[in-house]
């Protein structure tokens, strides 16, 4: 660049002489981007991540960049100069230059609030987007495990509905029951059984056992596979019952706590305080006694 190009004065350009297509085009673009911020935070929240998600982190970053590019252009900022080293102290004549350049790009952009809203209220959608994968990044927060869909007093039901009466059923049968209202909830699924009262230690009866029935979650707490097998002994001299995970062979102990005694699992699994409502059914006193599943499911 010259000496002359140096310092020559800064000339505002007049505003009709500005390029208003491409002030058009970074409207349009941040406008796309506001939209695709909100898509990716409704895809999030509403589970519907496999596609929507990046299609809608994908609008919000290329309508940020794509605006951000037009709005140079409509400045008149794509000048491609090639400027000699010069002294780092810059000259009066480059000081007023740059005091003009300043003073041109505030009442530009000063007079665009429009396209200042829009570029603000992109990168908020952009953020609000990224909530949740940024989120996900980590282990789900542990309290989902704390917190099932037992409650006190809600009936446990079987898979077609029925509520499971006190006085029913025989012993050495094994059920798969859920909360009443919530039939199929993964983390809420448990085994129920009944057996004799005296086969049963006194810390399970502690726990929650009634008149012999006793509840798990069915959850292992090895990989997180279903306990769906029940095996009974009764030949002397020891009596067994056993409760058994089909995927690794973890064996439990449903008369004592449902503590491991084979297999992989580390721990017992969590057991379900039993009582009865005013019709005789079977209802929880609360949740579980700890989280379900396994511990590798809190390390993310």
């Amino acid at each position: 660049m010259s000496d002359d190009a140096a310092t020559s004065e800064w000339v505002a350009v007049p505003h009709e002489e500005m390029n208003l297509r491409a002030y058009r085009a970074a409207t349009v673009a941040f406008v796309v981007a506001v939209a695709g911020g909100l898509l990716a935070a409704a895809a999030y929240w509403t589970s519907e991540t496999q596609t929507l998600l990046g299609v809608g982190l994908a609008l919000a970053l290329g309508g940020i960049g794509f605006g951000l590019v037009s709005w140079a252009k409509y400045l008149d900022l794509d000048e491609h100069v090639v400027q000699q080293r010069e002294p780092l102290r810059p000259t009066a004549a480059e000081r007023d230059e740059l005091t003009g350049q300043v003073e041109m790009t505030q009442q530009t952009v000063g007079r665009r609030k429009l396209l200042v809203g829009l570029l603000g209220g992109s990168f908020a959608s952009l953020a609000i987007g990224f909530v949740g994968p940024i989120g996900s990044l980590g282990p789900r927060p542990r309290g989902e495990r704390d917190r099932t869909g037992w409650v006190a007093g809600r009936r446990l039901v079987t898979l077609d509905g029925q509520p499971v009466a006190l006085s029913s059923g025989v012993f050495d049968q094994l059920a798969t029951v859920f909360p009443d209202g919530m039939i199929g909830r993964d983390d809420s699924q448990v085994v129920l059984l009944r057996l004799r009262e005296e086969l049963l230690s006194a810390s399970t009866i502690e726990q929650g056992a009634l008149d012999g029935w006793v509840a798990y979650s069915k959850i292992c707490t090895h990989a997180g596979c279903s306990v769906g097998l029940f095996g009974v002994d009764d030949r002397e001299p020891d009596v067994v019952r056993q409760l058994v995970c089909p995927c690794h062979q973890s064996v439990f102990d449903p008369t004592d706590g449902a503590r491991p005694v084979g297999g992989p699992a580390p721990r017992s699994l969590p057991q379900l305080s039993l009582g009865v409502d005013d019709e005789g059914f079977l209802v929880a006193n609360g949740d579980f006694d700890r989280p379900v599943g396994p511990i590798t499911w809190d390390e993310g």
